[in-house]
């Protein structure tokens, strides 16, 4: 498997997506290693994360110049290692899909690229300006399958001439999650007290109302828009607490807008973390501003919470939810009085729309359960390698692991 984020960058959201399936597949039983650049010269070539090998052989691109560094690394480590598995997989249709298709073909070997992203940030989308755009294309519409999650990428792959019978749906699954079980006040306190002890920003009330959102700090992901809405709603609810979690080009703009409008102290910005339960747990309802941003895991971890759900409006949005459109409050995009109303409506009764987030939680967990999402990739892997997957063995233990680490990192 091969993608440019992997852990820790657990609050982008295609990593969370390549990780969860890393560790779904391997609990399978498939034989997982995962091949990532490194982001700091301190980072080791090599650790194993959930007993899954992780490859680092190359430092991160920066910049154009160091693209082609770092695409020529990861070309020359396949040619060299590519021989030992039976299937390689893009985790995006970028820049490394076309490296894992040409070193899947070189060593007739089937290839799969997965599409990531929605909306403005699809990788249909972040296909067209790139210079090697010819290169990739080529690449991609040679790949023995391209996994698609959602019915407009399926519809946007056909649009664009791909071979249909190449282009393979696989919905995103939910997790089973604790259910309301998990979201009682000892668990919602417990949760506030050890953020709190993390960072003293995510510090508040037993009762103070949260509200949280999860995302990339950047122009598509709405967080401008959720801006807008903070001064006025803390002018009605003083306790109220924000949390923005993620990072991004915005970062220092965000910062400074809350600071101009006296309520910094109310918002907190935490960075990333690698695990959203407690953030989760503590908080009581999550805004999903943008259709262009969090829907490749995120959402799907929201609705397993189960936390109140407000979302913007659009066919992605509402397909993540299918025929339980009921269950989410709904703004329009771009929109900060509708965005303004829909949170003060929910925040107005909470009950009803915590009964409505566990009756969507139930529901998915029983019809679109993750369970399938895995058995998907299972079948797709199989009948391109003609192996079955699942009874592919590890050639060594944990405790072996362990010792090479010992032996290579001391």
């Amino acid at each position: 498997m091969v993608g440019r984020h992997y852990w820790p960058h657990l609050s982008i959201d295609v990593a969370n997506r390549t990780v969860r399936l890393a560790d779904g597949l391997a609990r399978a039983g498939v034989a997982v290693e995962i091949l990532t650049p490194r982001y700091a010269s301190s980072w080791p070539d090599q650790i194993y994360h959930r007993e899954i090998v992780v490859h680092r052989p190359a430092a991160a691109p920066r910049s154009e110049w160091s693209m082609g560094r770092y695409l020529r690394h990861l070309e020359s480590w396949l040619r060299d290692h590519a021989y030992q598995y039976d299937v390689l997989y893009s985790a995006t249709m970028r820049e490394e899909a076309a490296i894992v298709v040409e070193a899947a073909r070189r060593l007739n070997l089937p290839s799969v690229v997965h599409h990531s992203g929605v909306g403005r940030e699809a990788d249909a989308t972040y296909c067209a300006p790139l210079r090697h755009r010819r290169r990739l294309l080529a690449a991609i519409q040679a790949a023995d399958a391209i996994v698609v999650p959602r019915a407009s990428a399926h519809q946007a792959m056909i649009a664009a001439g791909y071979r249909i019978d190449r282009i393979h749906r696989i919905a995103v699954g939910v997790v089973p999650g604790k259910g309301s079980t998990g979201r009682d006040p000892a668990s919602r306190a417990r949760s506030r007290q050890a953020l709190a002890a993390v960072n003293s920003d995510l510090a508040t009330g037993k009762d103070s109302p949260v509200v949280v959102t999860v995302g990339s700090m950047s122009g598509s992901s709405g967080m401008l828009t959720l801006a807008e809405t903070i001064p006025n709603l803390i002018d009605i609810w003083p306790d109220l607490r924000f949390w923005l979690i993620g990072d991004g080009p915005l970062r220092n703009e965000l910062h400074r807008y809350f600071k101009h409008h006296g309520v910094r102290q109310s918002v907190a910005m935490p960075g990333t973390f690698i695990d959203l339960s407690d953030v989760f747990t503590a908080a009581d309802v999550c805004v999903q501003p943008s259709t262009s941003d969090s829907l490749d895991d995120f959402l799907s971890q929201v609705i397993a919470s189960p936390l109140p759900l407000i979302m913007a409006d659009a066919a992605d949005t509402r397909a993540m939810v299918g025929d339980h459109d009921d269950c989410v409050s709904w703004c329009s995009e771009s929109d900060s009085k509708s965005l303004h109303h829909a949170i003060r409506r929910v925040l107005v009764d909470l009950s009803p729309a915590q009964a409505s987030a566990e009756r969507l939680r139930r529901e998915l967990v029983q019809r679109r359960p993750y369970s399938e999402t895995i058995q998907g990739f299972l079948q797709l892997f199989e009948r391109l390698s003609g192996k079955s997957m699942s009874s592919v063995a590890r050639t060594d233990t944990p405790q072996d692991q362990a010792s090479q680490l010992r032996q290579r990192f001391g």
